[in-house]
């Protein structure tokens, strides 16, 4: 990997033993022993090419026209699907409750999320039938931002530990565009036994940190990452550290991707993420919207949950409103 890489406006160290690729799991795909033996090991199974290409484009294609429709992307000078962000934005315009429910009920990003072979690998890994969470995670992540650095058992395990992160990229998505990254086998570290203990809506707990050198030191292992395309399929234990390289798209490409969670249909559930809830944190109604801290000129803004008032808009009450639709 010659190219810089950043997560959180760290310069990632590039030496191969602080940065290495992702390790393909194809070869094992029908071997449930393997597969679960690998996932103690590593935390994670990487599948490139799982799912057709044409079927991760359709889902790409849904989100990205209504992304369009509130102005985020420039569907005029670009093809929708290069996912190019636009000058002007009418997303403060916009009920972003219904927005954004509309895209996790889309048909094609439902299908996308529940297909067989991603179904089959929970099956062999858990030994039963399986089911994802009703709330998905659809991740359009603008120039300029990322996601922070966290485990995901804090924010999901309200039901069960025995949860499971599968990441896919809607579309090919470049180093450069902001893909996962995870610290390898940071799922055994004895370090952050107390972290995991806890739940983000309880004990108010965010990122794990801002400084993945830091965490890395701490913690050990290098970060894992790479070149990313439509059919991929990247499942891992809730418990492994991971967050996003910055999207630095030298184009201007808004990077799509989504997380889903999955279980036994037999284990309780985690009520947050049933029944059409539509502020499972609770309190004052928030909608799940990654970034805009760029776009709004305050990085409080970045929280990916963000408040809305009683018609589903953003409240602005803390940002500068006239940069809300983002001057040319």
């Amino acid at each position: 990997m010659e190219q810089e890489l950043y997560c959180r406006g760290v310069k990632l160290n590039p030496s191969p033993e602080y940065l290495g690729e992702l390790r393909d799991s194809s070869n094992i795909l029908s071997d449930a022993d393997a597969l679960k033996a690998r996932m103690d090991e590593e935390g994670y199974l990487f599948f490139p090419g799982l799912i057709e290409r044409e079927k991760v484009l359709k889902a790409r294609r849904e989100i990205l026209l209504k992304y369009a429709t509130i102005g985020e992307i420039d569907s005029i000078n670009h093809d929708v699907m290069d996912s190019i962000l636009q000058k002007k934005s009418f997303i403060g315009n916009v009920n972003l409750v219904a927005f954004t429910e509309s895209i996790r009920r889309g048909a094609a990003y439902e299908d996308l999320t529940e297909d067989i072979r991603i179904m089959n690998v929970y099956e062999k890994l858990l030994g039963g039938p399986v089911r994802t969470f009703e709330f998905k995670w659809p991740r359009f992540v603008r120039p300029g931002e990322g996601t922070g650095i966290h485990s995901d058992n804090i924010y999901v395990t309200g039901g069960t530990q025995n949860v499971w992160t599968t990441w896919i990229p809607i579309g090919d998505v470049a180093l450069e565009e902001g893909p996962i990254v995870l610290l390898e086998k940071s799922h055994k570290s004895p370090k952050l036994t107390t972290y995991w203990g806890k739940d983000a809506d309880k004990d108010k707990v965010g990122w794990l940190s801002e400084n993945p050198t830091g965490v890395q030191k701490s913690i050990g292992g290098r970060w894992l990452t790479g070149n990313f395309k439509a059919g991929d399929i990247l499942c891992f234990d809730v418990r492994l550290v991971h967050a996003s390289l910055d999207n630095r798209s030298s184009v201007n490409r808004c990077r799509l991707t989504s997380d889903t969670r999955y279980q036994l249909q037999s284990d309780p559930l985690d009520e947050r993420w049933y029944g059409g809830n539509l502020n499972p944190h609770g309190g004052q109604m928030k909608v799940f919207l990654p970034g805009m801290a760029r776009q709004v000129g305050n990085r409080k803004f970045e929280e990916e949950w963000k408040p809305v008032d009683e018609f589903g808009r953003l409240d602005i009450s803390a940002v500068n409103p006239e940069r809300l639709v983002t001057e040319e």
